[in-house]
């Protein structure tokens, strides 16, 4: 059965959703948007407990499409948050892209993924596909380091397999690997003293934490691993030895094994860069100290090829003329979440390209592509009939 997309509704739907502000914290309007849309639908559609976990104005939305035929249901999400500046999006068509004027990102980083989802389902509703239950989800606060996901109430999904629409790389290449991720903060305490009475009394905690920075590993540790430190700040004033200095940094690593020994060796730089460093005072001996805390911000993701899910997406592909790459990430996105609680579903790109920057832009035929391959796997899903493996 041929799924004809609407290239004019598909398009008209993106530019409208990115003209809505939804920053991180800020989705409040798109989901109202969103939520008269999915009802329009036939959907039922709920927001969860999100918004008060992360600060937001409102939480994930999440919509329940029911199946024409018995099937499994399966899972389709975007997020709905972009990042800054978009307090005023204008896109603008340029034929075969969609560009901003300039003054803001685009928003396709995630809006066209959403567009994708509105439009697949229209299409085959359109055409009298067959259509299984769908669980659709539309996270907040993903930019601030998958916040929704992290905070979704999956007790109300049933969905094992999905797509995560979400990727600016070409269409062909599906995202079927990702690495895991900690979050690493590090608090240095040096000791306080007059850098020009008595600098021998104190001991600078910025020179400590040289000193650890000097024998970490940063950077590509191998081809799984890498690691940063991007954030340092201490220090009042140049006539002060530093007492305290703050660092942030991460470490991710497709293999588990590597991330905690990439950790644990940040960890022993600072521990040796201290060991045997104190001074004298009326009290006793004065020594430095550190706080080292790690909070891991996303499990790894690993779809295997056997996947049903990329199984269809490469027929619908094939039928396009194109041969389905599978490819591995370095990066993190809600699939690495979902995966965490059980849900397989590889990342799709959406034709977005240059995201997080005011020059993102949309390739239609791309845009397009991606809504016929997206309908087609929802349509193949259903004609597995329910238990397929």
């Amino acid at each position: 059965m041929n799924i004809d997309i609407d290239r004019r509704r598909l398009k008209t739907s993106f530019m409208e959703l990115a003209r809505i502000p939804s920053p991180c914290g800020g989705e409040g309007a798109l989901a109202r948007r969103l939520e008269r849309e999915l009802k329009a639908l036939g959907a039922r559609v709920m927001t969860d407990d999100a918004g008060r976990m992360t600060g937001g104005a409102c939480g994930n939305l999440l919509a329940f499409l029911p199946g024409t035929v018995p099937a499994e249901p399966l899972l389709l999400a975007a997020h709905m948050d972009t990042v800054g500046p978009c307090s005023r999006i204008t896109p603008l068509d340029k034929g075969g892209r969609i560009t901003s004027d300039g003054t803001s990102v685009l928003g396709a980083d995630c809006k066209a993924g959403i567009a994708v989802m509105l439009e697949a389902v229209r299409s085959l509703r359109a055409s009298g596909a067959p259509v299984p239950p769908l669980e659709m989800v539309f996270t907040v606060s993903e930019e601030m380091g998958l916040l929704g996901a992290r905070h979704l109430d999956y007790s109300r999904l049933s969905a094992r397999r999905g797509l995560v629409l979400d990727s600016e790389r070409p269409l062909d290449q599906v995202t079927v690997s990702a690495p895991a991720a900690d979050r690493v903060e590090i608090k240095v305490y040096g000791v306080a003293a007059h850098a020009g009475v008595a600098p021998e009394k104190g001991i600078s905690a910025i020179k400590l934490a040289s000193e650890a920075l000097a024998k970490m590993r940063l950077g590509r540790i191998d081809r799984e691993t890498t690691a940063n430190i991007g954030v340092i700040r201490g220090g009042d004033a140049i006539n002060v030895v530093t007492p305290l200095v703050e660092l942030q940094g991460e470490a991710r690593s497709h293999r588990l094994s590597s991330l905690k020994r990439q950790t644990g060796h940040m960890e022993s730089c600072f521990r040796r860069a201290l060991e045997g460093k104190w001074v004298e005072s009326g009290s006793g001996r004065l020594k430095p100290s550190y706080e080292f805390s790690a909070e891991r911000k996303y499990t790894g993701m690993k779809v295997p090829a056997s996947s049903p899910v990329l199984r269809l997406v490469s027929e619908a592909m094939k039928k396009r003329g194109m041969t389905m790459k599978r490819t591995a990430s370095g990066g993190g996105t809600d699939a690495n979440v979902m995966y965490g609680h059980g849900i397989e579903a590889p990342v799709m790109a959406t034709g977005m390209r240059e995201v997080h920057t005011t020059s993102e832009y949309l390739i239609l035929d791309e845009f397009y592509a991606c809504a016929g391959i997206a309908a087609d796997v929802i349509a193949g899903w259903a004609s597995r009939g329910p238990g397929t493996p």
